[in-house]
């Protein structure tokens, strides 16, 4: 992957990833918080880089009607474990503060079915108490 195709993915991440703690209109410490640390030790971007890439994000979700831009990139360059280590990182985000918003459930649950996840398999990482070995 070179540098650009690298900077598309970050940027469709961090967009997605801001859908996320936009999702319920509400945007806590918390969940902001979260997204941070995703931003610098996930993804390993400098602060300065991440702020660029989160002014970008934030004026991404204030005029996007759909996650298709960002899932589309994703499934480009993901490989089915990262996706859902980046689906993991969603329900975190969701779930930082305590609650689950119902938009939030449902910005998880329709970016998990863009990027190739059927319900049963998301309910797992939303529930993974729940899971038999």
């Amino acid at each position: 992957m070179d540098d650009e195709d690298k900077d598309q993915l970050n940027q469709a991440i961090i967009c997605l990833l801001t859908e996320m703690v936009k999702a319920d209109y509400v945007e806590l410490y918390i969940e902001k918080l979260v997204l941070n640390e995703h931003l610098t030790k996930r993804l390993n971007l400098s602060r300065a880089k991440a702020n660029k890439y989160l002014a970008h994000a934030n004026i991404s979700a204030q005029v996007s009607v759909s996650l298709k831009p960002q899932t589309q990139i994703i499934n480009r360059f993901l490989n089915r474990r990262d996706k859902h280590a980046l689906m993991v990182q969603l329900w975190q985000i969701a779930s930082a503060d305590g609650e689950i918003h119902l938009l939030e459930t449902q910005t998880f649950y329709q970016a998990g079915e863009q990027l190739g996840f059927n319900k049963s398999q998301l309910d797992r990482i939303c529930h993974p108490e729940n899971v038999i070995n």
